[in-house]
């Protein structure tokens, strides 16, 4: 299963002023809210989708790995995240 990881130059943030997640990226900054910074700050290169889906399953019901894959396909389409080298994407 795939492992995700930020971009060089994108970094998970707290805006306080916003009291939200952000992603600081070159380009600018996209605020993200309380679950996708759960995602995000999992997306260490190590952890793959499986296991964040078990992490959030504590939290939320129920996790669909599809629901995260689309989370995370869309945000490497805006070339914010990557599949971690050497993981299996697709």
């Amino acid at each position: 299963m795939t492992c995700w990881r930020l971009r060089p130059g994108v970094r998970l943030a707290h805006d306080s002023v916003r009291d939200a997640g952000v992603l600081l990226h070159p380009e600018g900054v996209l605020i993200v809210n309380e679950t996708a910074a759960r995602v995000l700050a999992l997306c260490d290169g190590k952890t793959d989708l499986a296991a964040i889906a078990d992490v959030l399953s504590r939290t939320y019901d129920v996790v669909p790995v599809h629901d995260l894959e689309g989370f995370l396909d869309a945000l490497a389409r805006r070339r914010l995240v990557e599949p971690a080298e050497g993981a299996r994407h697709g």
